[in-house]
């Protein structure tokens, strides 16, 4: 009960802190007619992951339809699932996503310089990423002098369930990761649970990364085609995003990957990763309650196709496709406070053990919540996180 009681202290603290704060940007794209205002800078899109609330395993399958608030003429609406603070399922099939997420356009942002644009990849899924092309690169044609640049497909975050490529925090954020680390980046809009449960999103990330690769090699994408270096593509993503990457990383090292791909992917970057299992592992809550709450949100999210010690949220349990990992290396990045920072230690630490022939680092940042980085990527700590990641990019 003390536990319990602390744990829920201090999740109220932590959204306390994030709903506070004022994340105002000066900087904006210019492609937008108006700046976001102080209310949506404010929106709270990447909370810390909160201690799951009790709640009711899904009883039905029914076809789902996205609604971004409640629908008054649905009356009495029977709730089937709530993943508080993010979404809740009704029985109608009705998805109720909780935050207010807003959304900004491509262009040139101001402030950093970086041009942005969004392709549809896929028509049957709708995939479709936005590219980010740094500034020293806009306008130039790098097969004249072979200068290209290193490829990042990231992932957004979001518990699987929410966020997108095109948020106002995730624009943001890759707007100065590609300045600082003067890099091209592909970040991908994938399908969202429970509308789309995983495997979903994990097949469209590989959907994703051969796309890239192949508007590499030979087109017809022009940012891809002659600014992308195809011998330094990275993948990373940040909480979910950290775990769809890995996803990925697994699959390109394993199965048919290296065949599809025709060749290793440079680095795995893994921020705040969304890992978890059946046991606790080094100080991890032990509560039956807490683990139980969190077996039940990830089952929600895959459909129950997948336990919670499935190698796709918990990579512990799988030496061989550690040991088996495509890429040359991988830096994993960890918060102080987050819930998820003993599992991240334990990844790098079963990485290294693993047989693995690649390298891997990581970086903590004290006293810290999930995902801290993202609202405010200029912040002191975000900045020095960055630059980690910054190097780990250009190191040759």
């Amino acid at each position: 009960m003390l536990m319990r009681t602390a744990l829920s202290i201090l999740l109220f603290f932590s959204l306390f802190y994030i709903f506070s704060k004022d994340y105002s940007y000066s900087y904006s794209s210019s492609s937008s007619s108006s700046s976001p205002s102080s209310s949506q800078r404010r929106s709270p899109v990447q909370l810390p992951i909160p201690i799951p609330l009790p709640i009711q395993p899904i009883q039905t399958q029914n076809p789902l339809s996205i609604l971004s608030h409640p629908d008054p003429t649905l009356g009495n609406d029977e709730l089937e699932y709530d993943f508080s603070p993010y979404v809740k399922l009704y029985k109608s099939g009705r998805v109720h996503r909780l935050p207010d997420i807003p959304l900004l356009p491509p262009g040139i942002d101001s402030f950093t310089g970086v041009n942005s644009k969004d392709v549809l990849i896929d028509q049957p899924t709708g995939v479709s990423v936005r590219l980010y092309l740094p500034k020293q690169a806009i306008g130039t044609d790098p097969t004249h002098h072979g200068q290209k640049l290193p490829v990042l497909l990231y992932f957004h975050g979001g518990a699987f369930v929410i966020e997108s490529a095109f948020s106002t925090f995730y624009h943001h954020f890759l707007n100065v990761l590609v300045s600082k680390a003067q890099v091209l980046a592909v970040s991908v809009n994938y399908r969202l649970a429970p509308e789309h449960r995983l495997p979903a999103a994990y097949e469209d990330a590989w959907l994703a990364l051969k796309w890239a690769l192949t508007n590499c090699r030979s087109g017809p994408e022009p940012w891809l085609f002659h600014h992308g270096d195809i011998s330094r593509v990275f993948l990373g993503g940040d909480s979910a995003g950290a775990n769809i990457a890995h996803d990925s990383m697994i699959r390109a090292g394993t199965v048919r990957g290296p065949s599809e791909l025709g060749m290793k992917i440079k680095g795995l970057i893994l921020l705040n990763p969304y890992f978890w299992g059946k046991d606790p592992v080094g100080t991890e809550p032990g509560d039956r309650w807490i683990r139980e709450s969190f077996e039940k949100n990830w089952d929600f999210v895959c459909g129950g196709l997948m336990g919670i010690d499935h190698p796709a949220v918990n990579p512990l349990t799988w030496m061989e496709g550690l040991r088996s990992l495509g890429c040359e290396r991988v830096i994993v990045t960890v918060a102080g406070r987050d819930f998820f920072r003993e599992r991240g230690v334990a990844y790098v630490r079963a990485l290294k053990n693993s047989g693995w022939s690649g390298a891997v680092e990581i970086y903590e940042t004290k006293d810290e919540f999930h995902v801290y980085f993202i609202s405010n990527p200029l912040g002191k700590k975000a900045s020095e996180e960055m630059q980690a990641v910054v190097n780990f990019i250009n190191r040759r």
